[in-house]
């Protein structure tokens, strides 16, 4: 065929095709870019949390079950990821910071992907997911959750693939996302489940799909067989267990929980940081004026349905769907006024905030487009660089974890670090190769950086977790049987934050009681004169058994 015949769309649609992968691997180009300085450095670190996360990853590789073998509070999945991360990348910290990382890369790629599907143009979907790449907060808290965050990325790339294609195969792979998501976090699970179901259920009746062989199967995969097998693998992990450790491992009654506020309080304080965060500055203030100006006019448009029919059912269906999953997704932080739980639900926020920016813009001449997204961008670079250089500052040698298994930065305080470095490096002088300690209050990280197993399945000991006093009486016929000698005793053991309690008075008697008769202390490291915190004014004693 001569040039001259080619039909004109064939070329825009080649075009299109291109510049979606340009930008595709431009977005993992800038990404890897962006993730890279992370790799060796963390923002704040908790001997309690990251501590616990970074434990059941090594006991996973070593055979160890969850919940059984050591206390966890989350889906049994995440501890394996990890472990396979020590596998390919050494058993340190940076080997989970990069286990990370590549979950925070591919979720940005399924970010881009999730906006293409919609008609966003390609270099509005790059700067989407560079802005869920540098504003997303993620959980500081903890490892775990960004398997989550992944799989619910996953799970809204195949709805909305479904809802494009309308080719039930499209969907199968959705009932894994639900099942691995499940084994992550089960409330998520079964939130991704409901969502997924109406999802299809509203673009089958909007688009009056028929009920094929396919979808029957489908179904029967996602109602039944699917969420047998994940109850069959909880039931296999808890058979047995007595029902104070069910407890301290599936925390979700409302006595077991450390932070609850009513709903509405809630929705008030959060709407209060909303409007903080906008009339912060005057940049923030017009960033926002100019997002909520374009997503008025997308609103305008769709719903004096400006556009043609398919693009209109589309937008509508997208936005409902990702709408449904903010909602849901919000439950754990309305139901605690937790903040960080509010990540949960960021994700789709930025998505409709993208999917309403294209609405909005696709009408304006083009000269004003470009300049929308230079302005974005802008925001971006300099969000950017503000973050490479705050890291940068932060990687200096009194920031540095200098021990096997810790070869990371921290933006934790100098003094935190240097009790941590120093705890360890006693533990490991004085300790025999096969002798045991015991961590208290909550401290599991000292276990990771000793590379020593601790002496009971319980890793945590504070007034939320309901310790029963039959099972101090076992923790302590460990510590005889085992012979430990050796108790590694934290400032946090008596701090004044809300729920945590005094050991030996208001958690543990028996243990508190143990511990004052047979054990004296040998040494003491870090600030024991303020009160102790999360991640900050850490004290730390080594106790020894049967010292006069």
């Amino acid at each position: 065929m001569p040039h001259s015949t080619i039909p004109r769309q064939s070329w825009f649609t080649c075009d299109k095709d291109y510049a979606q992968g340009a930008f595709f691997w431009l977005t993992c180009l800038v990404g890897l870019v962006l993730i890279l300085p992370s790799l060796d450095y963390q923002g704040i670190m908790a001997t309690g949390d990251h501590g616990r996360d970074l434990y059941a990853a090594r006991a996973a590789l070593k055979g160890q079950l969850p919940y059984r073998d050591y206390w966890w509070i989350y889906g049994p999945l995440m501890p394996y990821y990890y472990a396979l991360c020590y596998k390919l990348f050494g058993i340190h910290i940076p080997a989970v910071l990069a286990g990370k990382a590549i979950l925070q890369l591919m979720s940005s790629l399924l970010f881009y992907r999730i906006l293409i599907l919609p008609g966003v143009p390609p270099i509005l979907a790059f700067i989407g997911a560079m802005w869920f790449l540098l504003f997303f907060p993620g959980f500081f808290i903890t490892y775990n959750h960004i398997g989550g965050v992944f799989l619910l990325l996953a799970l809204t790339y195949g709805i909305l693939r479904y809802q494009k294609e309308r080719k039930t195969t499209t969907l199968y792979p959705t009932v894994v996302y639900v099942f691995l998501l499940s084994l992550v976090k089960i409330n998520f699970g079964i939130i991704a489940l409901g969502c997924l179901l109406t999802g299809v259920l509203c673009i089958d009746c909007v688009h009056k799909n028929q009920m094929t062989r396919q979808k029957k199967n489908f179904y029967l995969w996602a109602v039944v067989l699917m969420p047998a097998m994940v109850v069959l693998i909880y039931l296999a992990l808890f058979w047995g267990l007595p029902t104070h450790v069910i407890r301290q491992s599936i925390v979700y009654l409302k006595q077991d929980q450390l932070y609850t506020m009513p709903v509405m309080t809630t929705i008030a304080m959060f709407s209060k940081s909303i409007f903080d965060n906008i009339t912060s500055s005057w940049s923030n203030f017009f960033l926002a004026t100019l997002i909520v100006g374009t997503i008025v006019k997308s609103i305008y448009l769709v719903t004096q349905k400006q556009i043609d029919s398919l693009k209109h059912t589309t937008i509508v269906l997208t936005i409902g769907l990702l709408g449904l999953f903010y909602i849901l997704c919000m439950h754990e932080f309305l139901l605690s006024g937790v903040f960080y739980r509010s990540s949960w639900a960021r994700p789709f926020s930025y998505l409709m905030m993208f999917v309403l920016l294209s609405m909005g813009t696709r009408r304006l001449a083009r000269t004003v487009r470009y300049l929308l997204y230079v302005t974005l961008l802008f925001v971006l670079g300099q969000r950017a660089l503000d973050t490479r250089l705050y890291i940068k500052s932060a990687k200096i040698p009194s920031q540095y974890l200098n021990m096997e298994k810790g070869k990371v930065f921290l933006g934790n305080e100098p003094h935190w670090i240097q009790t941590v470095t120093e705890s360890v490096s006693y533990l490991q002088n004085h300790l025999k190769e096969n002798e045991l300690f015991l961590a208290l209050p909550y401290d599991p990280l000292y276990y990771f950086l000793t590379d020593k197993k601790s002496p009971t399945r319980q890793l945590i000991f504070c007034d939320p977790t309901p310790i029963a006093r039959k099972q101090e009486e076992e923790i302590i016929a460990e510590l005889e049987q085992k012979k430990v000698n050796w108790i590694l005793l934290s400032s946090r053991a008596d701090a004044t934050e809300p729920g945590l309690g005094t050991l030996g008075k208001t958690y543990c008697p028996l243990i508190g009681g143990y511990v004052a008769k047979n054990f004296k202390t040998v040494v003491e490291f870090g600030d024991w004169v303020h009160d102790p915190g999360w991640a900050w004014n850490h004290g730390v004693r080594i106790l020894r058994r049967g010292l006069p």
